[in-house]
């Protein structure tokens, strides 16, 4: 039996990374056996990479735990999903993983967040140093994606796997049926966007995009479902959507769950995130617009082509890029064939890749997988030091 400590965070907040983790956790894995220490850091999707001081106060508890779990509870495999390029996670992950992460036997990291390495590159000498004996020589980490940057290859892994993201089936008996009737006033294309409200998530670029819409005469309207991750960001978003005259099409839906989440993706033709988000890796949204056939409109960014096949589940465009939207939402308006088909793709893409049994199935592998292996002994210090220079040397 692999015994692996869990460290992270579950919902709330209701964010890709803590609802993959929690499903997780309520799994049932053969010669595995899961044991979660919960981080509680951010009560609420915008205290995410946010300093506070309740934060600092809060990690000599969970290091203790996780010391406690390690000593009195014979774990000896550490399960943790590494931040991304974001300084104040950084510096959480310096504060837990450097005074416990030697005492386990394996290390994983799962990269739920990408771009994590990019900034080593960026950061001043002293912080080089804490991140190489934090995050260097994990025994395993994993990707979501070959498309997201290599952050297994960055922090120097003895293994690496890519395992795509995997969620329940919302809609067992099928998704709901589409509406092939033709878009107009009385039967309005109906847009859905989900996700946590920042800039770089896309909702900006989408609102420029519908507003794009309107101009030409297309009959549409927007749901918006998420929290803004700020009061002044709200504030923007707002104005916009008033100065563009869109109130009538856009409804502000806030952060929903369970069957009020599901409703809006029943009752969607479309679904658009054209993100460009820092940390985006592989979208959990993404997944659950495909269980509902849904065909999606989407950037080619980090690990969305992994999910959208363009031309054949939706559209790619690129990053920031209103006016694409804006063309590929229309093809999608003028085009209920085109919509259905993309949507019938879709769901059976989820249904073979997606489902969370492959998901599991993976992770069991990779877990027994990692722990079979013979230990590879620490490099001695010396070694690491010389590892460091050239890798110094490189940066």
């Amino acid at each position: 039996m692999v015994k692996v400590l869990v460290v992270g965070q579950t919902p709330p907040p209701y964010l890709g990374q803590p609802i993959m983790l929690q499903r997780l956790l309520e799994s049932e894995i053969a010669d595995v056996q899961l044991h979660h220490l919960r981080m509680v850091l951010s009560g609420d999707a915008n205290e995410v990479g946010r300093f506070r001081w309740s934060k600092v106060f809060s990690l000599l508890p969970i290091v203790l735990r996780i010391i406690y779990a390690r000593i009195f509870g014979g774990v000896d495999v550490l399960y943790y999903p590494p931040a991304g390029p974001n300084r104040v996670t950084l510096f959480r992950d310096f504060a837990i993983l450097l005074p416990t992460r030697w005492m386990f036997r394996k290390t994983i990291f799962h990269f739920h967040a990408s771009g994590l390495t990019e900034m080593y590159p960026r950061l001043p000498r002293w912080q080089r140093w804490l991140f190489r004996r934090a995050y260097f020589y994990p025994d395993a980490a994993i990707r979501l994606s070959d498309l997201t940057p290599d952050d297994a290859r960055g922090v120097r892994a003895r293994r690496e796997y890519v395992i795509a993201n995997g969620i329940d089936d919302p809609c067992p008996a099928g998704p709901p049926q589409h509406s092939s009737a033709p878009v107009s006033e009385a039967r309005p294309l109906r847009l859905l966007f989900v996700a946590m409200l920042r800039e770089s998530k896309g909702v900006l670029v989408l609102i420029e995009a519908a507003a794009r819409l309107k101009a030409a005469g297309v009959a549409f309207r927007l749901e918006i479902m998420g929290q803004f991750i700020s009061p002044e960001f709200k504030e923007q978003v707002l104005a916009r959507v008033a100065d563009l005259e869109l109130n009538d099409q856009i409804t502000f839906l806030g952060m929903l769950t369970g069957d009020a989440k599901f409703a809006a993706y029943a009752r969607a033709d479309v679904f658009c995130m054209p993100t460009h988000y820092e940390s985006e890796a592989f979208p959990v949204v993404l997944l659950e617009a495909m269980a509902y056939g849904l065909p999606i409109v989407a950037t080619e960014w980090r690990g969305i082509p992994s999910i959208v096949t363009d031309g054949e589940t939706g559209f790619l465009v690129e990053t920031r890029d209103p006016d694409a939207v804006a063309d590929r939402l229309t093809k999608l308006a003028e085009n209920a064939q085109l919509r259905e088909e993309f949507g019938q793709n879709a769901r059976e893409r989820f249904a073979h890749e997606f489902i969370w049994s492959v998901h599991v199935a993976r992770m069991r592998e990779m877990f027994l997988e990692v722990d079979s292996k013979s230990r590879v002994s620490t490099p001695h210090l010396t070694n690491i030091e010389q590892k460091e220079n050239e890798v110094e040397a490189a940066v």
